[in-house]
């Protein structure tokens, strides 16, 4: 018999301005573009590009809560990165493996 479709059932909470740039420091000194749902449950140095006057753009840190991976419930895992709930990855059952 068929799979019942696995849907997201509450729309996700975003406590900043998910059109501008979000970056997260994966590494000490370096910064990498993030998406907002990505940038919402990272776990460490978050910042965000001000671009409200384009002769003038700069980067705002941000502190706002960290939520685990597609939840609306607040994180609180201490360790860096992305904050999972039983710090599994939902997205693994997504990829496509091979045996080779």
């Amino acid at each position: 018999m068929g799979r019942e479709k696995e849907g997201k059932l509450v729309k996700l909470e975003y406590d900043f301005n998910t059109v501008k740039c979000c970056e997260v420091e994966y590494k000490p000194g370096k910064w990498a573009r993030s998406t907002p749902r990505e940038f919402r449950s990272f776990r460490g140095n978050r910042r965000i590009l001000n671009v409200d006057d384009s002769k003038n753009p700069f980067y705002e840190d941000y502190y706002g809560p960290t939520y685990i991976f597609d939840t609306n419930r607040i994180s609180d895992i201490n360790t860096p990165g992305l904050s999972y709930e039983n710090g599994i990855d939902p997205r693994v059952k997504y990829t496509k493996r091979s045996n080779w």
